[in-house]
Protein backbone atom coordinates (compact mmCIF):
# COMPACT_ATOMS: atom_id res chain seq x y z
CA UNK A 1 0.00 0.00 0.00
CA UNK A 2 1.39 3.34 -0.99
CA UNK A 3 2.32 5.81 2.05
CA UNK A 4 -0.27 8.71 2.17
CA UNK A 5 1.21 12.07 2.26
CA UNK A 6 -1.41 14.76 4.54
CA UNK A 7 -0.66 18.52 5.13
CA UNK A 8 -1.40 20.94 7.77
CA UNK A 9 -1.03 24.66 7.68
CA UNK A 10 0.79 26.67 11.24
CA UNK A 11 -0.51 29.88 10.79
CA UNK A 12 0.89 32.92 13.74
CA UNK A 13 -1.13 35.04 15.31
CA UNK A 14 -4.40 35.77 14.13
CA UNK A 15 -5.93 39.26 16.13
CA UNK A 16 -9.81 39.00 14.94
CA UNK A 17 -10.73 41.84 18.05
CA UNK A 18 -10.29 45.21 18.68
CA UNK A 19 -11.20 46.92 14.87
CA UNK A 20 -11.38 43.63 13.21
CA UNK A 21 -13.95 42.69 15.22
CA UNK A 22 -16.12 46.25 14.75
CA UNK A 23 -16.19 45.28 10.81
CA UNK A 24 -18.00 42.29 11.31
CA UNK A 25 -21.72 42.67 11.68
CA UNK A 26 -22.14 41.82 15.27
CA UNK A 27 -19.66 42.94 17.41
CA UNK A 28 -18.54 44.03 20.78
CA UNK A 29 -19.52 47.39 22.27
CA UNK A 30 -16.55 49.79 22.30
CA UNK A 31 -17.97 53.02 20.79
CA UNK A 32 -14.54 54.24 20.19
CA UNK A 33 -13.28 51.43 18.08
CA UNK A 34 -16.42 51.64 16.37
CA UNK A 35 -16.14 55.25 15.08
CA UNK A 36 -12.22 54.62 13.47
CA UNK A 37 -14.10 51.89 11.85
CA UNK A 38 -16.70 54.25 10.25
CA UNK A 39 -14.25 56.50 9.02
CA UNK A 40 -12.42 53.65 7.30
CA UNK A 41 -15.37 52.35 6.02
CA UNK A 42 -16.32 55.66 4.45
CA UNK A 43 -13.17 55.88 2.94
CA UNK A 44 -13.09 51.95 1.92
CA UNK A 45 -16.43 50.31 0.47
CA UNK A 46 -14.17 47.07 0.56
CA UNK A 47 -14.93 46.98 4.76
CA UNK A 48 -18.54 47.65 4.61
CA UNK A 49 -19.18 43.90 3.46
CA UNK A 50 -17.05 41.66 6.13
CA UNK A 51 -18.15 38.37 6.50
CA UNK A 52 -16.72 35.70 8.21
CA UNK A 53 -14.97 34.51 5.17
CA UNK A 54 -13.27 38.31 5.00
CA UNK A 55 -10.17 37.68 7.12
CA UNK A 56 -8.68 35.15 4.92
CA UNK A 57 -8.71 37.41 1.83
CA UNK A 58 -7.44 34.58 -1.09
CA UNK A 59 -5.38 32.51 1.36
CA UNK A 60 -8.87 30.66 1.73
CA UNK A 61 -8.31 27.76 -0.83
CA UNK A 62 -4.73 27.36 0.26
CA UNK A 63 -6.63 26.62 4.14
CA UNK A 64 -9.82 24.79 2.30
CA UNK A 65 -7.10 22.26 1.18
CA UNK A 66 -5.36 21.45 3.56
CA UNK A 67 -5.75 18.01 6.09
CA UNK A 68 -5.42 20.40 9.07
CA UNK A 69 -5.29 24.10 9.91
CA UNK A 70 -3.78 25.53 12.90
CA UNK A 71 -3.10 28.77 14.88
CA UNK A 72 -2.57 31.00 17.25
CA UNK A 73 -5.77 32.96 18.45
CA UNK A 74 -4.34 36.38 19.73
CA UNK A 75 -7.34 37.90 21.37
CA UNK A 76 -10.18 36.56 23.82
CA UNK A 77 -13.76 35.71 22.53
CA UNK A 78 -16.05 37.45 25.16
CA UNK A 79 -18.48 39.94 25.85
CA UNK A 80 -17.40 40.56 29.40
CA UNK A 81 -16.30 44.04 30.16
CA UNK A 82 -13.94 44.18 32.82
CA UNK A 83 -10.29 44.31 31.42
CA UNK A 84 -7.33 42.95 33.17
CA UNK A 85 -5.12 45.74 34.92
CA UNK A 86 -2.66 48.00 33.71
CA UNK A 87 -2.10 46.44 30.24
CA UNK A 88 -1.72 48.16 27.19
CA UNK A 89 -3.81 46.55 24.86
CA UNK A 90 -6.52 44.56 25.84
CA UNK A 91 -8.34 42.41 23.21
CA UNK A 92 -11.55 40.97 22.48
CA UNK A 93 -13.87 39.88 19.61
CA UNK A 94 -17.81 39.43 19.72
CA UNK A 95 -18.29 35.17 20.45
CA UNK A 96 -20.48 35.32 17.33
CA UNK A 97 -17.30 35.94 15.13
CA UNK A 98 -16.34 32.23 16.00
CA UNK A 99 -17.71 31.83 12.70
CA UNK A 100 -14.70 33.30 10.69
CA UNK A 101 -12.66 30.09 11.87
CA UNK A 102 -15.41 27.46 11.02
CA UNK A 103 -15.49 29.82 7.32
CA UNK A 104 -11.90 29.33 7.39
CA UNK A 105 -11.96 25.62 8.68
CA UNK A 106 -9.27 26.09 11.33
CA UNK A 107 -9.23 23.10 12.84
CA UNK A 108 -7.14 23.50 16.42
CA UNK A 109 -6.74 27.59 17.81
CA UNK A 110 -3.67 27.86 20.65
CA UNK A 111 -4.97 29.92 23.85
CA UNK A 112 -1.62 30.47 25.28
CA UNK A 113 -0.84 33.63 24.55
CA UNK A 114 -0.54 37.39 26.12
CA UNK A 115 -4.34 38.62 24.74
CA UNK A 116 -6.59 35.56 26.05
CA UNK A 117 -6.47 36.84 29.36
CA UNK A 118 -7.06 40.20 28.54
CA UNK A 119 -10.80 40.80 29.81
CA UNK A 120 -9.86 39.01 33.47
CA UNK A 121 -11.01 35.32 34.02
CA UNK A 122 -14.58 35.59 33.34
CA UNK A 123 -13.70 36.13 29.74
CA UNK A 124 -10.91 33.36 29.37
CA UNK A 125 -13.48 31.21 30.22
CA UNK A 126 -16.01 32.40 27.63
CA UNK A 127 -13.05 32.22 25.13
CA UNK A 128 -12.99 28.62 26.28
CA UNK A 129 -16.39 27.94 26.20
CA UNK A 130 -17.05 29.62 23.20
CA UNK A 131 -14.33 27.87 20.85
CA UNK A 132 -15.39 24.33 22.01
CA UNK A 133 -18.92 24.71 21.34
CA UNK A 134 -17.43 25.66 17.50
CA UNK A 135 -16.08 22.15 17.42
CA UNK A 136 -12.78 23.90 17.59
CA UNK A 137 -9.89 22.26 19.19
CA UNK A 138 -7.46 23.92 21.92
CA UNK A 139 -4.96 23.85 23.92
CA UNK A 140 -3.15 26.61 26.43
CA UNK A 141 -5.87 27.24 28.46
CA UNK A 142 -9.18 25.81 29.53
CA UNK A 143 -12.10 25.21 32.81
CA UNK A 144 -9.44 23.92 34.63
CA UNK A 145 -6.11 23.23 35.38
CA UNK A 146 -5.55 20.05 33.93
CA UNK A 147 -7.43 20.73 30.75
CA UNK A 148 -5.29 23.89 30.26
CA UNK A 149 -2.32 21.90 30.43
CA UNK A 150 -3.12 18.81 28.32
CA UNK A 151 -2.96 18.44 24.42
CA UNK A 152 -6.04 18.94 21.79
CA UNK A 153 -6.13 15.45 20.16
CA UNK A 154 -6.74 15.88 16.06
CA UNK A 155 -6.93 13.22 13.40
CA UNK A 156 -4.99 12.08 10.55
CA UNK A 157 -7.61 12.33 8.52
CA UNK A 158 -9.62 14.34 10.45
CA UNK A 159 -11.97 13.89 11.72
CA UNK A 160 -11.39 10.11 11.25
CA UNK A 161 -11.42 8.38 14.72
CA UNK A 162 -11.78 4.97 13.58
CA UNK A 163 -8.39 4.13 11.32
CA UNK A 164 -6.37 7.43 11.87
CA UNK A 165 -3.32 9.09 13.18
CA UNK A 166 -3.52 10.87 16.74
CA UNK A 167 -2.12 13.93 16.54
CA UNK A 168 -1.24 15.81 20.44
CA UNK A 169 -0.88 19.24 20.63
CA UNK A 170 -0.33 21.47 23.54
CA UNK A 171 0.60 25.18 23.72
CA UNK A 172 1.94 27.37 26.69
CA UNK A 173 3.52 30.91 26.93
CA UNK A 174 6.65 32.93 28.50
CA UNK A 175 4.74 35.97 29.48
CA UNK A 176 2.61 38.04 31.17
CA UNK A 177 4.42 36.65 34.04
CA UNK A 178 1.11 37.71 36.40
CA UNK A 179 -0.64 35.57 34.43
CA UNK A 180 1.18 32.44 35.67
CA UNK A 181 -0.80 32.81 38.97
CA UNK A 182 -3.64 31.91 36.65
CA UNK A 183 -4.80 28.04 37.27
CA UNK A 184 -6.54 27.92 34.10
CA UNK A 185 -3.74 29.50 31.43
CA UNK A 186 -0.50 27.33 30.59
CA UNK A 187 2.82 29.92 31.63
CA UNK A 188 6.12 28.81 31.27
CA UNK A 189 9.17 29.79 32.04
CA UNK A 190 13.16 28.32 31.32
CA UNK A 191 13.74 27.11 34.56
CA UNK A 192 14.54 23.45 35.67
CA UNK A 193 11.52 23.16 37.24
CA UNK A 194 9.48 24.05 34.16
CA UNK A 195 11.36 21.52 32.37
CA UNK A 196 11.29 18.73 34.49
CA UNK A 197 7.23 19.80 34.37
CA UNK A 198 7.07 19.84 30.69
CA UNK A 199 8.77 16.35 30.30
CA UNK A 200 6.71 14.42 32.95
CA UNK A 201 3.69 16.34 30.71
CA UNK A 202 4.73 15.77 27.31
CA UNK A 203 6.10 12.01 28.31
CA UNK A 204 2.75 10.72 29.94
CA UNK A 205 1.78 6.96 28.29
CA UNK A 206 -1.44 8.71 27.05
CA UNK A 207 0.68 10.35 24.17
CA UNK A 208 3.25 7.89 23.66
CA UNK A 209 1.41 6.69 20.96
CA UNK A 210 0.32 9.73 19.41
CA UNK A 211 1.81 9.99 15.26
CA UNK A 212 2.81 13.55 15.71
CA UNK A 213 3.59 15.30 18.63
CA UNK A 214 3.34 19.66 18.03
CA UNK A 215 3.76 22.04 21.14
CA UNK A 216 2.26 25.50 19.94
CA UNK A 217 4.55 28.47 22.01
CA UNK A 218 3.76 32.08 22.42
CA UNK A 219 8.08 33.10 23.73
CA UNK A 220 10.01 35.92 23.82
CA UNK A 221 9.77 39.53 23.18
CA UNK A 222 8.11 41.63 20.02
CA UNK A 223 10.85 42.83 17.43
CA UNK A 224 13.60 40.41 17.59
CA UNK A 225 14.90 38.35 14.86
CA UNK A 226 16.92 35.96 16.81
CA UNK A 227 15.41 33.85 19.44
CA UNK A 228 17.39 34.36 22.32
CA UNK A 229 19.73 31.47 23.48
CA UNK A 230 17.04 30.34 26.75
CA UNK A 231 14.73 29.89 23.67
CA UNK A 232 16.89 27.81 21.23
CA UNK A 233 17.85 25.36 24.11
CA UNK A 234 14.70 25.07 24.70
CA UNK A 235 13.59 23.89 21.74
CA UNK A 236 15.75 21.72 21.77
CA UNK A 237 15.11 20.21 24.82
CA UNK A 238 11.49 19.92 23.45
CA UNK A 239 13.01 17.36 20.94
CA UNK A 240 15.62 15.83 22.80
CA UNK A 241 13.76 14.92 26.08
CA UNK A 242 9.84 15.33 25.43
CA UNK A 243 9.99 13.61 22.11
CA UNK A 244 8.56 16.73 20.03
CA UNK A 245 8.26 16.93 16.11
CA UNK A 246 7.25 20.42 15.60
CA UNK A 247 7.38 23.51 17.61
CA UNK A 248 5.21 25.78 16.21
CA UNK A 249 6.52 29.16 17.63
CA UNK A 250 4.78 32.55 17.60
CA UNK A 251 4.90 36.25 19.19
CA UNK A 252 7.67 38.38 17.72
CA UNK A 253 4.94 39.77 15.52
CA UNK A 254 7.43 39.02 12.16
CA UNK A 255 8.40 36.08 10.89
CA UNK A 256 11.89 34.46 12.31
CA UNK A 257 13.84 31.71 10.95
CA UNK A 258 12.95 27.86 10.92
CA UNK A 259 15.50 25.18 11.98
CA UNK A 260 15.65 21.76 11.13
CA UNK A 261 17.27 20.01 13.99
CA UNK A 262 17.72 16.35 13.90
CA UNK A 263 14.94 15.83 11.27
CA UNK A 264 12.64 17.67 13.70
CA UNK A 265 10.72 21.22 12.60
CA UNK A 266 11.25 24.66 14.76
CA UNK A 267 9.66 27.73 13.47
CA UNK A 268 10.50 29.93 15.95
CA UNK A 269 8.44 33.14 14.79
CA UNK A 270 5.52 32.29 12.45
CA UNK A 271 4.56 36.11 12.44
CA UNK A 272 0.90 37.70 12.63
CA UNK A 273 -1.50 36.34 9.77
CA UNK A 274 -4.42 38.85 10.45
CA UNK A 275 -4.62 42.00 12.56
CA UNK A 276 -5.23 45.31 12.68
CA UNK A 277 -1.57 46.25 14.40
CA UNK A 278 0.49 49.60 13.54
CA UNK A 279 2.91 48.72 11.03
CA UNK A 280 6.87 48.78 12.12
CA UNK A 281 8.32 49.22 9.00
CA UNK A 282 12.09 47.82 9.89
CA UNK A 283 10.10 44.15 10.81
CA UNK A 284 7.37 44.57 8.21
CA UNK A 285 4.99 42.94 10.70
CA UNK A 286 2.36 42.68 7.92
CA UNK A 287 4.66 40.18 6.20
CA UNK A 288 4.04 36.15 7.31
CA UNK A 289 2.84 33.67 5.76
CA UNK A 290 1.42 29.74 6.03
CA UNK A 291 3.76 27.16 7.04
CA UNK A 292 2.52 24.18 5.48
CA UNK A 293 4.09 20.57 6.90
CA UNK A 294 3.73 17.51 4.32
CA UNK A 295 3.86 14.56 6.39
CA UNK A 296 3.24 11.01 5.48
CA UNK A 297 2.97 7.39 6.82
CA UNK A 298 6.01 6.06 8.19
CA UNK A 299 7.06 2.69 5.81
CA UNK A 300 4.93 -0.14 7.10
CA UNK A 301 2.76 1.46 8.88
CA UNK A 302 -0.85 -0.12 8.69
CA UNK A 303 -3.17 3.47 9.30
CA UNK A 304 -2.67 4.06 13.18
CA UNK A 305 1.14 4.31 13.78
CA UNK A 306 3.61 6.98 12.90
CA UNK A 307 4.23 9.74 10.41
CA UNK A 308 7.57 11.05 9.51
CA UNK A 309 7.77 14.92 8.70
CA UNK A 310 8.80 15.58 4.78
CA UNK A 311 8.81 18.68 3.80
CA UNK A 312 8.12 22.27 4.81
CA UNK A 313 6.48 24.68 2.36
CA UNK A 314 6.35 28.55 2.91
CA UNK A 315 3.67 30.65 1.50
CA UNK A 316 4.32 34.30 2.39
CA UNK A 317 0.97 36.64 2.66
CA UNK A 318 0.87 40.00 3.70
CA UNK A 319 -2.16 41.84 5.95
CA UNK A 320 -4.02 44.16 3.91
CA UNK A 321 -7.07 45.77 4.94
CA UNK A 322 -7.66 43.55 7.70
CA UNK A 323 -7.68 40.43 5.38
CA UNK A 324 -4.45 37.74 4.21
CA UNK A 325 -3.27 38.11 1.02
CA UNK A 326 -1.33 36.21 -0.83
CA UNK A 327 1.66 37.45 -2.15
CA UNK A 328 3.33 36.93 -5.93
CA UNK A 329 5.95 35.79 -6.68
CA UNK A 330 6.64 38.88 -8.87
CA UNK A 331 6.10 41.34 -5.90
CA UNK A 332 9.20 42.72 -4.42
CA UNK A 333 7.56 41.58 -0.83
CA UNK A 334 7.57 38.24 -2.04
CA UNK A 335 11.58 38.54 -2.66
CA UNK A 336 11.61 40.70 1.28
CA UNK A 337 10.44 37.32 2.94
CA UNK A 338 12.29 35.00 0.93
CA UNK A 339 15.55 36.51 1.26
CA UNK A 340 14.80 37.49 4.97
CA UNK A 341 14.03 33.76 5.52
CA UNK A 342 17.21 32.47 3.87
CA UNK A 343 19.23 34.89 5.96
CA UNK A 344 17.48 34.08 9.59
CA UNK A 345 17.43 30.20 9.20
CA UNK A 346 21.23 30.68 7.84
CA UNK A 347 22.04 32.23 11.17
CA UNK A 348 20.30 28.94 13.07
CA UNK A 349 22.60 26.54 10.72
CA UNK A 350 19.55 25.89 8.30
CA UNK A 351 19.42 26.26 4.46
CA UNK A 352 16.26 26.62 2.82
CA UNK A 353 16.09 26.04 -0.81
CA UNK A 354 15.08 29.32 -2.49
CA UNK A 355 12.24 29.52 -4.38
CA UNK A 356 10.69 32.14 -7.98
CA UNK A 357 8.52 30.23 -9.52
CA UNK A 358 5.98 28.62 -7.12
CA UNK A 359 3.44 29.75 -5.02
CA UNK A 360 6.00 29.01 -2.02
CA UNK A 361 9.31 31.28 -1.22
CA UNK A 362 11.13 28.63 0.57
CA UNK A 363 10.82 25.22 1.05
CA UNK A 364 12.94 22.41 2.99
CA UNK A 365 12.89 18.90 3.16
CA UNK A 366 13.31 17.39 6.45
Amino acid sequence: MAQRTYTLNFMGDTMLGRLVDQIFPQHVHEPEEARIVKSMQNANGNLRDYGPKAPWGDVLPVLHGADLNLLNLETSVTTHPTKWPNKVFNYRMHPANISALQAARIHYVGLANNHTLDFSEPGLLETVQTVRKAGVAFAGAGETREEATRPAVLHLPAGDGSKSHEIHIWAAADHPQDWGRVPTFHFIDYSHRTRVRLKELLMRATSNTAALKIFSVHWGPNYSWQPAQEIQDLAHFLIDDCGIDIIHGHSSHHVQGVENYKGKLIIYGCGDFVDDYALTPGYRNDLSGVWRVIVREAPGDTGEGGLELKRLEMFPTKIDRFMAKKLDSREADFDWVRAKMRDLSAELGTVVNLESDSEACVTMDL
